[in-house]
């Protein structure tokens, strides 16, 4: 087919494309676009991918999984021009006409195709990184950078055997990675909020991690109080969890740990970090900026389930610009009062 004035040729095949795990590494720089993630996190589905070249040159390879009814796309925070997306749906529905929805998740373009509508809109929070970390804290606000210096010294006063520790890949230890995830949990619980992690993940952030992993943590003699799960690939790194110990907190160090991970990224020459999804104030204040990702939802008709569910999308949608907006804050204080109390018992 031609897109602007291109021949386009598109191949599909089946499995996961474990030939071209660099070309999906190079090309779209996402921890979530790659073999090894969806082997690990998506064994239920049926995994196809698709090739797509211009005059025999690759320039696009769509991963997807099929379960049930519904076509899920791999290919999450990334940029890919609205055209070969259209095209990929029609072969998808084509090709597999049990399929009645493709989901399209976490793209940093905004589409507008047939017979779709947004789920959701979220940010990637983005840092742009400086060439060393004197520019970097140059950069930060300066009452930023005199309470990173304060809870650092005082940190290291109180405990003079204060370890930062990093590993990466093979070197990661799955205690490690459980330890994380249960300082993660006690934390959202003693905030009132609901896990969304527990021990039963620990297997597969290692797995992943044994691949492109890169864990931090803060040790006091072989206690681990603050540590972060992240993934390096090619020039990006995607911090995809940070914890705490409740303990520690007059240290904050969780910050601590964070600006531990940038200074490491800056050092091995790392392009940008990603703080990837959820609305806080810390990202700010460490000078990361919003850049939009966009879920989307394909229907193959426009049945009256696609009418049912973009009704039912725009209403969950406007209610949670509204939870998230300073009118909702006395109910959410409330709320997180309950679950505080109910998840401690």
């Amino acid at each position: 087919m031609l897109i602007n004035n291109k021949m386009i040729i598109f191949k599909c095949f089946e499995g996961i494309p474990f030939e071209f795990e660099s070309f999906l590494i190079q090309k779209y720089d996402s921890y979530i676009t790659t073999c090894r993630y969806i082997e690990i996190y998506y064994p239920s589905y049926h995994i196809n991918y698709i090739l797509v070249y211009n005059d025999n040159h690759l320039i696009e390879l769509f991963i997807f999984g099929n379960k049930g009814k519904t076509c899920t796309s791999f290919n999450s925070l990334v940029n890919i021009d609205q055209h070969i997306v259209k095209e990929f749906t029609n072969i998808i529905f084509d090709k597999f006409p049990t399929i009645k929805t493709i989901k399209i998740a976490a793209s940093y373009k905004s589409y507008n195709l047939n017979k779709s509508f947004l789920i959701s809109k979220d940010n990637d929070f983005i840092l742009k990184l400086p060439s060393t970390i004197d520019t970097y804290y140059s950069e930060l606000g300066s009452n930023t950078r005199k309470h990173t210096k304060y809870y650092k010294i005082r940190l290291l006063k109180d405990y003079p055997t204060v370890k930062y520790i990093t590993k990466f890949g093979i070197e990661i230890d799955e205690i490690v990675i459980d330890k994380i995830i249960q300082l993660s949990y006690d934390r959202m619980k003693s905030k009132g909020l609901i896990p969304g992690k527990n021990h039963s993940d620990t297997t597969n952030f290692y797995k992943y991690s044994q691949h492109y992993g890169c864990v931090t943590y803060i040790e006091i003699d072989g206690v681990i109080i603050a540590g972060s799960i992240s993934y390096i690939l090619n020039k990006r790194i995607f911090i995809y969890m940070i914890a705490h110990d409740n303990n520690f907190s007059k240290y904050n160090p969780g910050q601590l740990c964070i600006i531990y991970l940038i200074q490491i990224s800056i050092e091995k020459q790392l392009s940008s970090f990603h703080f990837l999804w959820g609305e806080n104030e810390y990202k700010i204040r460490l000078l990361a900026k919003p850049h939009s990702l966009f879920t989307y939802i394909i229907y193959r008709t426009s049945s009256f389930d696609f009418i049912f569910n973009k009704v039912k999308a725009m209403l969950k949608r406007t209610l949670n610009r509204l939870r998230l907006s300073k009118y909702s804050m006395p109910l959410r204080t409330v709320i997180k009062y309950f679950r505080r109390t109910y998840l401690q018992k």
